[in-house]
């Protein structure tokens, strides 16, 4: 498209940058020039100000980094001619306001939603392929290619922004490369053929291609030798084997029947239904044949993890339901659900692969992107574009909209037995479109979410890993020989997530001076523990960050204060005092929650946080508010008046003379019911994990008197035959004489409860309150975040 004279154009596709007319605009420093990248990669997107300061420093941003955003908005507008009317405010947000003519990046997309059109309307090919040599000419070198060379932040929004753009400029360059392999001379796209192989030596796809080109060329000793490379590099690199479709492609070269292959239309695409064409050695006139790709054989599942271990259970579990078949007339639906990072789509393809027999007329396999990094969940629409392809249906005869294209698949798999694993799928109206007709099918989802609206639904929820597994996937990824304490140490901060110990074993392997012990170190940080596990793109923070910024403010907030006790399960009434707020709304929070699994639930009623979920939430923007707005004092001594209140009312009921300590009760709104002894000794054996978690929070918040009472509480709950007066008298007497500093009241009580927890038997209760009565911690307090170990 003509810019007109003296028109601008934001360019990012190559080095970033504005031009004004024909001369470039000179931008000003490193801050403003990231904040319009970030912007010219989401044209007409609205950009909070806290996204634009992770594109400038991730996720260490400084605390001006909002000032410094709105700087650098405004000495663009004063730097770029008229962007003014381009660069918006929107509320406290901001918007790059552009058109086709206006953006390089917004005519690219442009061009290939006409290129789609003219497809699906029977375009020719040469008008086809000069829309696609167009559409590659508008690129000036690698998107944002100075922002992104020397970019910092591995996973930074702008060069995750950038490769989005990349795979979709890939995605042209083969449909021009399969268009000008059908319409010329094979020899003529050998050489572009070979510089996309370079730069993609496992895409298996474009070697696909490659291979039919040379052996049209007659070369097939060059065409075999090429398929000798990437299966060598795939058995090196990923240990796997070349897929199904490559090895049809082998065995037509081996064959000589690379032509016929190619007419076929499979895997390529055909974007025209051509009369003739002139392919074939002598240049005759040849009909092509006409061919309909049959359903049965049709494989699209990737490979799972070549070192899957453990999950016995849900293994079992899954291959029991998925055979047993549906209840009712339409296909099985499974949704395996959890958290981000927990084996989820390891676990689905080692059992899909085990199930593929069992589903003969085809296995597929969609990912939904609900979680994915600078991605929006796919429309059922676009979804149905890639199922109908693999099946071999021509792109021109896939009907434009969603309930034509929904009648077709269903129809195409019409009395077919097949599986189709839908993976990271954000909803169920996302998925109904999709489902095959025939009774027999299995459906595998997997889902950060429980996604059990879907009639006839199986859940088979998946949770951490187990010690046992762990231990023995860290062994499968390192070898043996480890230390002992140090593999006992990593298995433990890594809680169960198989993500966190393919990271740490990663990283470990990358930096070969470093020994197991100098990892543990290092991830003894529980604030920095998720932002340690990464290596390259992937990082545990960097995934689940993903689920707390798809939660509702109400969610974040909510689970912000529960990271203020980490370490604690809690039920409904102790979140409530925590939250503030009355038992069924703080219930409805947890449950929210929980159905996106951010929380786990062990038990009826009982409430907790995963660690490494813990730790990515104390480092966000809403945490360190949280902090900075004294809520933590004030949600914490809630629940520490609750607490209280509890044991309070359980001593009363177990025998204990009132000593006015429950004469604040009343204050508390919301108790659970406590009418007996049985109930009373029950509640606190619930709450006392709560409750120790407590005592050392309020420590550091400086409530040492209403905590060294609750201890004493304690004391007297779990051991109110032994003398409990008496024994308050003699706890309180280890912190010292009347008249003594409160802070070592305090200590004094965290002793004998640590005491009274060692005679009954709960040695870990013990030995945490012991280690946080004697230590700094204890007496004077940590740094939030800081955890006793």
């Amino acid at each position: 498209m003509t810019v007109p004279e003296g028109g601008l154009r934001f360019q990012v596709l190559g080095p970033a940058g504005v031009r004004c007319g024909d001369a470039p605009v000179r931008l000003p420093g490193t801050v403003a020039r990231r904040v319009l990248t970030v912007l010219m990669l989401s044209p007409g997107e609205v950009l909070s100000t806290p996204r634009l300061a992770k594109g400038v420093w991730g996720l260490c941003c400084p605390a001006t980094a909002s000032n410094q955003v709105r700087k650098a908005v405004a000495q663009l507008r004063q730097c770029i001619p008229g962007a003014g009317a381009h660069l918006l405010t929107d509320g406290p947000n901001y918007r790059l306001n552009v058109s086709a003519v206006e953006s390089d990046l917004v005519e690219f997309n442009q061009r290939r939603l006409r290129v789609r059109r003219l497809a699906e309307s029977g375009a020719g090919e040469a008008q086809l392929i000069q829309e696609l040599q167009t559409i590659l000419s508008l690129f000036r070198g690698q998107v944002a290619a100075d922002i992104v060379d020397g970019d910092e932040l591995e996973n930074g929004p702008i060069r995750a922004a950038a490769r989005v753009v990349e795979e979709r400029r890939l995605a042209v360059q083969k449909e021009l490369i399969s268009l000008r392999l059908r319409s010329s001379p094979p020899a003529l796209v050998i050489e572009d053929l070979r510089d996309l192989v370079a730069q993609h030596p496992l895409a298996e796809d474009l070697r696909a291609q490659l291979m039919l080109a040379l052996s049209l060329s007659g070369r097939q000793a060059d065409a075999l030798a090429e398929y000798a490379e990437i299966r060598t590099l795939l058995r090196d690199e990923l240990g796997i084997d070349p897929d199904h479709s490559l090895a049809q492609v082998h065995e037509a070269v081996l064959c000589g029947d690379a032509l016929t292959y190619l007419r076929a239309g499979a895997p390529l695409r055909d974007h025209h239904q051509s009369g003739a064409t002139e392919l074939d050695a002598g240049r005759q006139h040849v009909a092509p044949r006409t061919h309909k790709a049959p359903v049965r054989g049709t494989c699209t599942l990737p490979h799972g993890p070549t070192d899957f271990v453990g999950r016995r259970e849900e293994v079992d579990t899954l291959l029991r339901t998925a055979r047993a078949g549906s209840r009712g007339p339409g296909p099985l639906l499974v949704c395996i659900d959890g958290m981000g990072g927990v084996g989820k789509t390891a676990l689905a393809l080692h059992a899909a692969r085990r199930l593929a027999q069992d589903c003969p007329d085809g296995q597929f396999y969609v990912d939904l992107h609900a979680f994915s990094p600078c991605e929006r969940p796919r429309e059922p629409a676009e979804v149905l574009q890639v199922l109908l392809g693999s099946l071999g249906v021509e792109a021109q005869h896939i009907p434009s909209d969603l309930d034509s294209q929904v009648a077709m698949w269903r129809a195409r798999l019409a009395d077919s037995k097949v599986l189709l694993l839908l993976d990271n799928a954000a909803s169920e109206a996302q998925i109904v479109p999709l489902l095959p007709p025939g009774h027999g099918s299995l459906v595998l989802i997997t889902s950060r979410r429980r996604l059990y609206g879907l009639d006839g639904t199986e859940p088979c929820p998946v949770s951490r890993m187990s010690a046992g597994d762990s231990r023995e996937l860290l062994e499968q990824l390192l070898g043996g020989g480890l230390e002992p304490r140090a593999a006992q140490l990593l298995v433990t901060y890594c809680e169960g997530l198989p993500l966190a110990l393919r990271l740490a074993a990663a990283k470990l392997r990358s930096r070969p001076a470093w020994t197991l012990s100098h990892l543990v170190q290092r991830l003894g940080n529980t604030r920095r523990r998720a932002a340690e596990l990464q290596v390259g793109d992937r990082s545990v923070r960097s995934v689940l960050q993903l689920s707390f910024d798809a939660l509702t403010e109400a969610q974040r907030h909510a689970l912000c204060v529960l990271a203020l006790v980490p370490d604690a399960s809690l039920g409904v009434h102790e979140a409530a005092a925590l939250l503030g707020t009355d038992p069924a709304e703080a219930e409805l929070l947890l449950e929210g929650l929980l159905d996106v699994n951010l929380l786990e639930q062990s038990h009826i009623g009982r409430y907790a946080l995963h660690g490494l979920m813990a730790g990515v939430t104390t480092g966000t923007c809403e945490f360190e508010r949280l902090l900075c707005g004294g809520e933590r004092r004030s949600a914490l001594r809630r629940l520490l008046a609750h607490h209280l209140a509890v044991t309070s009312r359980s001593c009363l009921l177990l025998g204990r003379p009132d000593d006015g300590s429950v004469a604040g009760s009343g204050a508390v709104p919301h108790l659970p019911e406590i009418n007996s002894r049985k109930e009373a000794m029950e509640v606190c054996e619930r709450e006392l994990p709560a409750m120790v978690e407590t005592l050392r929070a309020s420590g550091q918040e400086g409530f040492f008197a209403p905590a060294a009472q609750l201890a004493r509480n304690l004391r007297f709950v779990l051991a109110p035959e032994g003398g409990g007066r008496e024994e308050e008298r003699h706890g309180e007497e280890d912190g010292g004489a009347a008249g003594c500093r409160e802070s070592e009241a305090y200590r004094g009580a965290l002793l004998g409860l640590a005491a009274t927890c060692r005679g009954v038997g709960l040695l870990e209760h013990g030995a945490t309150l012991a280690a946080t009565a004697t230590s700094s911690a204890g007496a004077r307090g940590i740094s939030p975040g800081e955890r006793v170990p």
